[in-house]
């Protein structure tokens, strides 16, 4: 960035002030909590184990830290941790019922039976299908005559399997139906299914570690009970992906198809917010992002590369959860169906491929727009209802701004703002269709299970997210009893954002090396978080940018670095120059005119006291 204004600035002498200046408050500079009024904790890390994988890998002690910090404590697990490859992953053949359900669908593709794969609206869902679908094409060139597949619509079908799915199944002659995202509940359903004639494959992660699973249908799931596969944390798409190597086993270019269908699988993979400190899910996603860098010989993939502003660029996990994913995402929301996503992908021609990324760019941008006014809907809420609430339950009616597509996004940006578990619905005619966001020292689900007594008609989710349907006149019944049980569990302090880092580091040991050594602990997301760092100096410049952000030079009076504090222009006047100040936040390279120079993202500023 070059910057065309001059900072604010001082001499150098005030390097060596003891105190802030004497126009600033001192108490302002003395509290345990930050600008953000959060609390800081250090990730705990051995230092015994931090020295000798330092030594042994010959890695700098800060990526040392990180590591020990993320549970990979031996120079074995270090290694595979820092260059992880698709042979980390195990055999497929391994997961409960995957042989069997192999067995089935190649029987099934051998004797040109009919079979639908059914899959869930969301990104995880969709790569999932399309890479099922690319699978069973490659081994039968023939499947299309006998190959279809459906994916619910959010207005008409609702979320998952249900009756009205397989009995479409039914009647279309299908003796095959397959489930990708969806299905892991579906026990009615798949009893429909055996006794309609039709055999079923369920392909889901939905399910608590160790849960029984619907008999009525073969379900690949790791996480069920009785599965001994090691790799738990496989998203649906990579459970597409793993039963795609069983299938291709044979098949003279399997690994090249493989490479080339992580690209897909890695978008999938991110967005479903997966742990990436899971070894399988860490190579499909490095891998994916190596295939997606170089670009795609897909139609339809490079249409939607280009419309994300990504053609021709390194791609980074973080470009696959915000831009890529909620563009596949946006099909769902918006539309209503991914099925103009499938297409997309199916696309032969580049000019028809451009014209399908363009629309689903256009939905994606309707998704921001509508988000972005709900949230305020949301915010406005809040401040009217008062914060006394343990636990926010927002609701309001879905044609007056309160879109059903967007209500599980919103969440999230209500539980980021407030650090108050959140559920908002959206109302339709009688019903409330909500989804409900959480924070740590609050499991959703749990306190979901807890209230239920024949309140939902239905829930579901994990401790993090969830989605629920109810009556709309229960609303206030919602209200109460959540916020009755959140008194028994949560305290004042747990709404007190807590922002954890991985170490503290001089402003001297910010280098290029440093941040070149560290994007190996990349990709980053869900379990595998970009390293968070804490810097002591002084901050010697300040400059507003756009009236929204901060730019600050960071310094011991004789290194510095440039750091940027993005949308929060408005503590401008709680920068303090010369005092001691720690910077919280990410390291990067910021590359211009072929210089390269270490830079901060800022996450947070604190005043030690």
């Amino acid at each position: 960035m070059v910057l065309s204004e001059p900072f604010f600035r001082i001499s150098e002498n005030i390097f060596m002030s003891s105190g802030p200046p004497s126009s600033l408050p001192l108490a302002r500079y003395n509290s345990s909590r930050s600008l953000t009024n959060s609390i800081w904790k250090a990730l705990p890390t051995d230092p015994v184990q931090v020295q000798f994988i330092s030594e042994t890998l010959a890695v700098p002690p800060l990526v040392a830290r990180c590591l020990v910090a993320r549970g990979v404590t031996t120079p074995e697990s270090a290694e595979a941790f820092l260059h992880p490859t698709l042979s980390d992953i195990p055999d497929p053949l391994g997961m409960r019922n995957l042989p069997a359900a192999i067995r089935l669908i190649g029987g099934a593709l051998a004797r040109r039976e009919k079979i639908r794969i059914v899959g869930d609206y969301d990104c995880d869902g969709t790569t999932g299908l399309i890479t099922l679908l690319n699978v069973f094409r490659l081994l039968t060139p023939e499947a299309e005559q006998f190959l279809s597949f459906h994916v619910p619509d959010r207005e008409r079908d609702g979320y998952g399997l249900n009756p009205g799915i397989v009995e479409r199944a039914a009647g279309d002659g299908i003796r095959v139906l397959v489930s990708v995202d969806i299905g892991i509940t579906a026990y009615r359903e798949w009893a429909m299914v055996r006794e309609r004639g039709m055999q079923g494959v369920c392909l889901d992660h939905h399910t608590v570690l160790g849960s029984s699973a619907p008999e009525d249908a073969l379900v690949v799931c790791p996480k069920q009970a009785g599965c001994d596969y090691q790799e738990k944390d496989l998203a649906a798409c990579g459970l597409s992906l793993q039963f795609g190597r069983a299938l291709l086993a044979d098949h003279p270019k399997r690994d090249r198809i493989i490479d080339s269908l992580t690209k897909l699988v890695a978008i999938g993979t991110v967005a479903d917010l997966v742990p990436l400190s899971s070894p399988a899910n860490r190579a499909i996603v490095s891998q994916g992002l190596k295939g997606l860098s170089s670009g795609s010989s897909n139609p339809g993939l490079s249409a939607l590369l280009e419309v994300a502003g990504l053609g021709g660029k390194p791609i980074s996990a973080s470009d696959l959860g915000f831009r890529l994913g909620p563009r596949i995402n946006a099909a769902g929301r918006i539309d209503g169906s991914t099925l103009s996503v499938v297409d997309l992908f199916d696309t032969k021609t580049p000019d028809e491929a451009r014209r399908q990324a363009a629309q689903i760019d256009t939905w994606n941008s309707e998704r921001q727009d509508i988000q972005r006014n709900l949230v305020e809907l949301l915010t406005h809420e809040i401040e009217k209802q008062g914060t006394s609430d343990f636990v926010f339950v927002l609701a309001g009616e879905h044609d007056k701004g309160w879109h059903q597509g967007v209500v599980g996004i919103a969440a999230s940006k209500i539980v980021e703002q407030y650090h108050h578990p959140a559920l908002v619905c959206s109302i339709r005619g009688q019903m409330a269709h909500g989804s409900a966001r959480s924070i740590p020292q609050f499991n959703m689900v749990n306190a979901l299970d807890r209230i239920h007594d024949g309140l939902f008609h239905r829930y579901g989710g994990h401790a993090a997210a969830a989605g629920f349907a109810l009556p709309a006149e229960r609303l206030p019944e919602l209200r109460q009893r959540i916020n009755e049980y959140a008194r028994n569990i949560l305290t004042e302090d747990d709404f007190v954002a807590t922002r954890r880092y991985d170490g503290e580091i001089s402003v001297g040991e910010i280098t290029t090396s440093l941040i070149d050594a560290m994007v190996q602990l990349g990709p980053h997301g869900i379990g595998n978080p970009t390293p968070k760092i804490v810097v002591n100096g002084v901050i010697s410049e300040f400059r507003l940018l756009k009236e929204q952000h901060l730019k600050l030079v960071v310094s011991d009076g004789r290194n510095r670095f440039e750091a940027v504090w993005w949308q929060h222009g408005h503590l401008a006047d709680q920068i303090a120059i010369g005092v001691p100040v720690q910077v919280l936040g990410r390291l990067e390279i910021n590359e211009w005119n072929g210089y390269r120079r270490p830079q901060m993202v800022v996450e947070d500023v604190r005043y030690p006291a």
